[in-house]
């Protein structure tokens, strides 16, 4: 996923979403927690409360952990050929 999300930040979003389907969610993740990293504690409380609300409506973050589960399970189950093809190199 690493790499995938450095393909994302040079644009690369192809390459990216070849080599993990997850790499925007963990990019859009590490944006939101650099943001309440450093910005003023007033802002960044804010973001968390909205953070806090859209999960306790929806339950991104268990529909999130569900389908990367899935997801690791289908490319260690069924695509196992491609997946050992991208650990090689």
């Amino acid at each position: 996923m690493t790499r995938a999300t450095l393909f994302l930040v040079r644009g690369e979003w192809k390459a990216a979403l070849t080599l993990h389907a997850f790499a925007p969610v963990l990019l859009i993740a590490f944006g939101v927690i650099a943001f309440c990293a450093i910005a003023p504690r007033n802002h960044s409380e804010r973001v968390a409360a909205r953070v806090e609300v859209i999960e306790s409506h929806t339950g991104i973050a268990i529909l999130l952990l569900s389908g990367l589960i899935l997801y690791w399970l289908a490319r260690m189950l069924i695509l196992q050929t491609v997946f050992v093809r991208l650990i090689q190199g």
